[in-house]
């Protein structure tokens, strides 16, 4: 969501398709994502919650779950709100989540919700940064990339162009009217955002993975493979020239400009240090606060754009693998219209009054809320079928 005052990063709709992609050596190459690879990652997920869930400890798998205490940052932005309220209520789901005996189906019912909890947040997140495509072909490439099918992102150059965009056109009819190259970027804005959120949730979640720079700039890279950034009148700017790499040009958002390029190496250390270290404090003193981290970080991470392109969606995966590490649970931001103008105000006043990140945690926490409700619904066998509010594609 960010405008760059060298309109070479200017992110349109409009765009070609890039593919056959040379990486870059100034950064991490991308991880094999083949369905064998990904077949593990789901496995490895499961296998994660028979043991317990949330996971958090990355030290000992044996010790007893840690303590979710809140801090003090919390504040109140509606009327209808009460943090206070909210916390005692998400601790009390997490706990009885904890405590709920759990055997092999219900192992599947919590591996389910997080991955439909999963397509949501990407649908949201794309909506936000207005990129993707419709909710019907969100689900399907989703489900079809968690599922390992070999899937990957498509240009005008392949076999397959034809038939993937008649598809498209299939399931979203009112694509029909749209240019090849805005349908194509879609989807591939799709398939690499899941593959991206997956990778991730599976190198900090499932393999405790600390939360470095390398692990942020291979996430990213994943994301952006496929998806130039295109300025009509100005060279594009290829995925292995900005995908993983620290940006090099000024970017702002609205009246708001963003940390200095030369400046975005050391901010992006520092912030790595600070959540390594104190996500590393909280699990020896066995106490979290996992909504206020998740939303400290993810709101520093978006304040530096260290990348030129693909920041806020990236910084919306980053809170939400703190989530589901150390409260079990994926929070979908920016399904409907007018969450997400609160979620951009939230945004926007955090930045423009330096007041932190009370905000923002609130609005995290009461997302928490519903989706920890939801899943003990689940557990209890009361669940139905997710209602998003979504109208169907047109």
């Amino acid at each position: 969501m960010s405008t760059p005052i060298d309109m070479r990063g200017k992110r349109k709709a409009l765009v070609d398709a890039f593919d056959n992609l040379e990486l870059s050596p100034m950064s991490a190459s991308i991880p094999s994502s083949s369905p064998r690879k990904r077949a593990m990652m789901v496995q490895g997920l499961r296998s994660t919650i028979s043991k317990a869930w949330p996971p958090q400890s990355s030290q000992n798998m044996e010790q007893m779950s840690m303590t979710i205490r809140a801090d003090d940052v919390y504040r109140q932005y509606a009327r209808d709100q009460d943090p206070t309220k909210l916390f005692e209520k998400a601790t009390n789901w997490i706990n009885a989540i904890q405590t709920t005996p759990t055997d092999e189906n219900q192992q599947e019912v919590v591996a389910n919700e997080i991955q439909e909890t999963m397509v949501r947040a990407i649908f949201g997140s794309n909506m936000i940064e207005r990129a993707g495509l419709g909710w019907d072909i969100t689900v399907q490439l989703c489900k079809r990339i968690f599922a390992g099918e070999d899937v990957g992102p498509i240009s005008e150059r392949d076999v397959s162009y034809q038939h993937a965009l008649l598809d498209l056109h299939r399931q979203q009819p009112g694509l029909r009217n749209m240019p090849a190259q805005y349908v194509l970027r879609g989807r591939n804005e799709i398939v690499q955002h899941a593959k991206a959120f997956q990778y991730l949730v599976h190198a900090f979640v499932v393999g405790k993975q600390d939360l470095t720079e390398d692990l942020i700039k291979t996430t990213h890279k994943i994301l952006t493979k496929g998806v130039p950034i295109v300025e009509p009148g100005m060279p594009d700017v290829p995925p292995e020239k900005y995908g993983g790499v620290y940006r090099t040009v000024v970017v702002g958002a609205g009246t708001t400009n963003f940390t200095v390029p030369s400046f975005v190496p050391a901010k992006m250390k520092e912030m790595c240090d600070n959540i390594t270290k104190d996500l590393a404090n909280a699990e020896k003193q066995n106490v979290i606060d996992p909504f206020s981290i998740a939303s400290k970080y993810s709101l520093e991470f978006v304040s530096i754009h260290p990348f030129q392109d693909g920041n806020g969606r990236l910084c919306r995966m980053i809170l939400n693998a703190i989530l589901c590490r150390y409260a079990g649970v994926i929070i979908p931001i920016g399904e409907q219209g007018e969450e997400r103008v609160e979620y951009m105000n939230i945004k926007k006043r955090a930045s423009q009054d330096m007041e932190g990140h009370g905000e923002y945690a609130t609005f995290v926490l009461q997302r928490a809320v519903t989706r920890l409700r939801e899943m003990k619904k689940k557990l209890a066998g009361k669940g139905g079928k997710v209602k998003t509010g979504m109208k169907t594609d047109n």
